[in-house]
């Protein structure tokens, strides 16, 4: 059923104050099949990518995993993804971050019982517990898993979006770069759980890392030599040349400033003033609903190609003054 955008205005209307970037919600209606069981926390990232959190999994870690996917997807902080069509197949697989307070949380939950199998099928899920998301990183030395497995999360978009180049198979570019790396001795990931393409994932989040600095401190370097030996920018242009290429093409926006946890949109302009009045209200709300459904980029907020619902809770999120 399609519902109608003045509907959803008028709902939202009824609201005493519109949400900031970010707050934690409860778990929404539409939440895949289980998670209502097992979470009782929310935060919708720009428009249509997730964090669920358990009821013990501190707020302030669940928001700092919302700010570094919002700085993955976003890193111009201008409240809009940087690639519409990775934001669109996140959006379709209702990408969601899950979090647990540690891993013996997470097995007494039950989860993978709870969550039916068809859920687990069609939903991009990564799991990330609330004890190994160090907000304090790097100055407390105490590396913030945050940067990995959030950004696998990303990584299984990018390789629906983009199979060839990002594909966790053989021959993929990716792959074949990280092939080049194995063999040269650079990168050894021995967990005999980890498959291929478990190996080619864990290749883009060091390659990414490493590019953006996030592994070049004389603390770190020692704890992953046994599995990473290419930790800065220099030896990743030295011996990984391709992956290098990949990574830094700016076609696939991968960001070029490593997250920090502190996603604080600045803006030059007034997004959802679309009359340049000065502010966000009703007649840029009937602008909206004018160009429904159409491609319309002037109004198109989200960027995902298309004037929908996502679009008019970000005009929300902007009403008032500018």
């Amino acid at each position: 059923m399609r519902i109608h955008p003045s509907l959803i205005l008028a709902a939202a209307l009824n609201t005493t104050a519109m949400a900031e970037y970010f707050t934690i919600e409860p778990v929404p209606s539409n939440a895949p099949k289980g998670f209502s069981q097992l979470f009782t926390k929310h935060v919708e990232v720009l428009g249509g990518v997730h964090i669920y959190a358990s009821a013990g999994t501190p707020d302030a870690k669940v928001l700092h995993a919302a700010n570094v996917l919002a700085q993955y997807l976003d890193h111009d902080e201008d409240c809009v993804p940087e690639d519409s069509a990775l934001m669109a197949n996140m959006q379709s697989r209702h990408a969601s971050v899950v979090m647990w307070p540690n891993e013996q949380a997470f097995e007494n939950s039950n989860a993978e019982w709870i969550i039916p199998d068809s859920v687990w099928d069609t939903v991009l899920v990564q799991l990330l517990f609330g004890e190994e998301t160090n907000p304090g990183y790097p100055e407390n030395q105490e590396f913030d898993w945050a940067l990995e497995e959030v950004l696998h999360l990303v990584y299984g978009g990018l390789v629906e979006v983009y199979p060839s180049v990002f594909g966790d198979f053989h021959n993929s570019s990716l792959a074949d770069a990280m092939d080049v790396v194995i063999a040269g001795g650079w990168y050894h990931y021995d967990d005999p759980t980890c498959d291929y393409g478990c190996k080619v994932a864990e290749f883009h989040y060091w390659g990414l890392t490493s590019l953006l600095g996030a592994q070049d401190y004389p603390w770190r370097i020692p704890e992953i030599a046994d599995e990473w030996e290419l930790p800065t920018a220099e030896l990743m242009q030295q011996h990984a040349s391709a992956a290098t290429l990949i990574l830094t093409d700016p076609q696939y926006h991968h960001t070029t400033i490593l997250p920090d946890g502190i996603y604080d949109p600045q803006m030059d302009d007034c997004p959802g003033d679309f009359d340049n009045s000065g502010s966000v209200d009703a007649n840029d709300v009937l602008a909206m609903i004018g160009a429904w459904g159409t491609k319309d980029s002037d109004i198109d907020l989200d960027g995902d190609g298309f004037i929908g619902v996502s679009d008019l809770l970000m005009l929300l999120k902007s009403w008032g003054g500018c």
